[in-house]
């Protein structure tokens, strides 16, 4: 006997479902496949919250636009205004140091003046008026040999002027330590300028205290030195004019004796403050010793002319590989290029090949419309 399938209450639910599910997929295919509804259809009360979004969010991007352009502005004008003062107070501390130099670091003023004075002939002293001026060959003034303290003088101005070097140093080191600080304490004064605007005018005022102090801490350092410097002078010109009217009374410098110049340690030898030239036979002797070196110094010079004439050849000839090496170079950089070149044509012929197979073989299977038919059916 055949069984019949009776529907229970869960079966006529799901096809009351199936059934709803059905008649919404046709209202919404019919809604959705109708061209008039796609194209006019909008949903308005989205599109203007949309607008009313937009709306809001540009006022609020111009405000803060507006609130930043002042902040700049104001920052703008900030900046301007330290920066005229950084200007100012940097010309202020160029005229104070223009000042200083043409007032205390004057030309006249070096220790080696007399050395590029070019008046110097117009202001030097006559004949022998010290130790230090040029005197004529005849004038019988001033002998070879005659400063016996010369090496004792020499040796204390050698001392002298490496303590006056070394106290220079020292000086202008802490003079520019201190520099260095104050200008070091006003930079820092003025990149705080944006945090302590308020505090601006006592930073400036403290720094342009402190570079004054340091100016005149200087100043007074160069003043003392300057000082110290003439005491010396004027000591050691005291002691070469007493030792000079010294000499000039205990010695035979005008007599015109030849024998005063006799030493008695040697017959050969003389006393150098004494001795009135060479004789003849010495002249004769030292014109052959002269020739002699002269004939040493043109040996030296050819010796070195040979040299330098070796070095060049040996230069030209390292030239000459150098170049050699560079055409080789040439050469096998150009093989590698015709090499490249072949290999390059090679493959761009197997990329043509590749492709031709690609498009003849591998993609010559064209979809038909009953393809594209079996899209846009449904509207899930």
């Amino acid at each position: 006997m055949m069984k019949l399938q009776i529907s229970n209450e869960q079966d006529r639910k799901e096809a009351q479902n199936r059934e709803r599910k059905r008649q919404c997929e046709l209202e919404r295919r019919s809604r959705i496949f109708n061209a008039r509804n796609r194209k006019i259809g909008i949903d308005l009360p989205f599109l203007e919250r949309q607008v009313a979004e937009k709306r809001v969010e540009r006022d609020e991007q111009e405000k803060n636009n507006l609130a930043f352009a002042k902040q700049m502005i104001k920052d703008s004008n900030l900046a301007v205004v330290l920066e005229a003062r950084e200007q100012e107070e940097r010309r202020r501390i160029n005229i104070e140091i223009d000042e200083f130099r043409k007032n205390y670091q004057r030309l006249e003023d070096r220790r080696e003046y007399d050395l590029n004075n070019p008046d110097v002939l117009k202001v030097q002293l006559p004949p022998r008026a010290s130790d230090g001026e040029p005197v004529g060959m005849s004038s019988a003034q001033k002998f070879e040999g005659e400063d016996l303290e010369y090496e004792e003088r020499k040796k204390i101005m050698a001392e002298q002027k490496n303590a006056w070097l070394e106290q220079q140093v020292q000086e202008r080191k802490a003079a520019q330590e201190e520099r260095k600080a104050a200008e070091a304490a006003y930079m820092m004064a003025i990149k705080a300028r944006d945090a302590r605007a308020s505090e601006l005018d006592k930073l400036e005022r403290e720094c342009r205290y402190r570079l004054g102090q340091a100016n005149l801490r200087y100043n007074e350092a160069l003043a003392a030195e300057k000082k110290q410097l003439e005491q010396i002078m004027k000591e050691q010109e005291e002691a070469d004019n007493t030792a000079e009217m010294y000499n000039n009374l205990t010695s035979d410098m005008l007599t015109e004796n030849p024998d005063v110049a006799k030493s008695a340690l040697g017959k050969n030898r003389a006393i150098g403050f004494m001795y009135k030239g060479m004789n003849q036979e010495e002249l004769k002797k030292f014109y052959a010793a002269q020739k002699e070196q002269m004939a040493a110094a043109k040996a030296k010079r050819e010796g070195e002319e040979k040299m330098e004439a070796e070095w060049q050849a040996l230069a030209k000839s390292i030239q000459r590989q150098v170049a050699s090496q560079d055409i080789v170079d040439q050469r096998k950089r150009r093989e590698i290029a015709r090499q490249l070149m072949e290999e390059n044509q090679l493959m761009a012929l197997q990329q043509k090949e590749k492709e031709k197979y690609f498009k003849e073989v591998v993609y010559n299977n064209t979809p038909t419309d009953e393809y594209y038919s079996q899209f846009n059916t449904t509207t899930r």
